[in-house]
C-alpha cells in the first residue's frame, strides 16, 4: 500500500512539474515519461483486472453471494447456539475471504498460463465450484443442521461431501441420475 501511495505522489508531482512555467521543455518531458511510466504497471494490472470481471461477472456474483449467506447463516446457527463472538465473527469472515481471494487469484494465474484449451477450460470450472462451495458448503452445512437435518435433501450433502474430498465434479453433478 506504501508503495502505491508513492507511485500516485510520484504521479501528482510529475503532473504538477509538468504543468508548472518554469521547468524547460526538455524537463516537462523528463516528467512526462517518468509520469507514464509510474502509471502503466497500475493501469496494466487494473485493466486486467476489469477485463476479468467482466468476463467472469456471474461467478463474481454468485461469489459474493454465498459470502454474505454464508456470514448470515454462520451469524444465525453460533447465536442459537449461544456460540456467537464477535471477535471471531470478524476474524474468521476476513480469513475466509482472505483465503478465497489469495488462493483464487493464485490458481486463476496458473490457469491463465496454461492457454485457452480443454484441460484448462475444465480446470476453470473446477476452481470457480470449489471456490463458491468454501463459503457454499458452510452455509449448507449449517442450514442442514438448523434444518434438523431436512433440508437440503441427505442425497444432497454426501455429494457435497464426496466433492469436497475427491474434486471429481462428477460427485456433484453426476451425469446420470444413480438408483439411489
Amino acid at each position: 500500500m506504501k508503495t502505491l501511495k508513492i507511485m500516485f505522489r510520484k504521479l501528482f508531482y510529475g503532473i504538477m512539474l509538468i504543468a508548472d512555467k518554469h521547468p524547460t521543455i526538455k524537463e516537462k518531458i523528463i516528467y512526462f515519461i517518468q509520469a507514464i511510466a509510474t502509471l502503466s504497471p497500475v493501469v496494466y494490472v487494473f485493466e486486467g483486472v476489469n477485463t476479468w470481471l467482466m468476463l467472469n461477472l456471474r461467478f463474481v456474483s454468485f461469489l459474493t453471494f454465498f459470502i454474505i449467506s454464508n456470514i448470515i447463516v454462520g451469524w444465525i446457527f453460533h447465536y442459537k447456539n449461544n456460540t456467537f463472538s464477535w471477535e471471531k465473527f470478524f476474524i474468521r469472515n476476513g480469513v475466509m475471504v482472505a483465503i478465497l481471494c489469495l488462493t483464487y487469484t493464485l490458481l486463476e494465474m496458473l490457469r491463465l498460463s496454461s492457454g485457452d484449451n480443454m484441460m484448462a477450460e475444465g480446470f476453470k470450472i473446477v476452481l470457480q465450484v470449489s471456490a463458491l462451495l468454501y463459503p457454499g458448503s458452510k452455509t449448507l452445512k449449517n442450514i442442514y443442521i438448523l434444518s434438523n437435518k431436512q433440508f437440503p435433501p441427505s442425497f444432497v450433502m454426501e455429494r457435497l461431501y464426496n466433492f469436497e474430498k475427491t474434486g471429481k465434479i462428477s460427485d456433484l453433478f453426476p451425469d446420470e441420475p444413480k438408483n439411489e
